[in-house]
């Protein structure tokens, strides 16, 4: 008799795969950090100490105003997404850093609303979505494929702790 094969993929009693790779050890960001790195290390703190992250994710938002709205966007019931659902068929950008790709976050985060509204048609709001992601570090446009479906990849770092660093912003 031949033995019964299970199929492929991960092995019974496996650990869930994460959704995103995350920086797992804490570093001194530079001022001109992008989300990703920004969000990681706050992610990492509020493990320990959450008014550090929310003291953390308050100094790096004045600085990089998409933190916020990455945030929102995140945490906000009422923004919903025109974008279709899923994996974005797009080409990861392959520059060695963050600081040599086309453009980053910091300065693309004006364009959400576009992704949020009816403003423009949805084939424009498609192409313009993945030009961003196309643009964007790889760790960057892959957190935003995940905030775009409403998943968030950060244990530690929830709609509480948003709402504390922003207290302006609605989420």
């Amino acid at each position: 008799m031949t033995e019964k094969k299970r199929g492929r993929g991960r092995p019974k009693g496996a650990p869930n795969k994460p959704k995103l790779d995350l920086i797992t050890e804490r570093v001194n960001l530079t001022k001109n950090a992008d989300v990703y790195e920004i969000l990681c290390q706050a992610d990492l703190v509020a493990k320990d100490n959450v008014d550090h992250a929310v003291n953390g994710l308050q100094t790096f938002g004045e600085r990089n105003g998409a933190v916020a709205k990455v945030l929102m966007w995140l945490f906000n019931d009422n923004i919903k997404s025109l974008l279709p659902a899923g994996k974005t068929p797009y080409k990861p950008n392959d520059a060695p850093g963050p600081d040599l790709t086309e453009t980053q976050l910091r300065f693309e985060f004006k364009k959400f609303k576009y992704f949020v509204t009816d403003q423009v048609p949805q084939v424009r709001r498609e192409t313009m979505w993945i030009e961003l992601l196309e643009g964007l570090p790889a760790k960057e446009a892959e957190l935003m494929e995940l905030v775009k479906d409403k998943t968030n990849p950060f244990k530690h770092i929830t709609r509480e702790i948003a709402q504390k660093a922003f207290p302006n912003d609605q989420f």
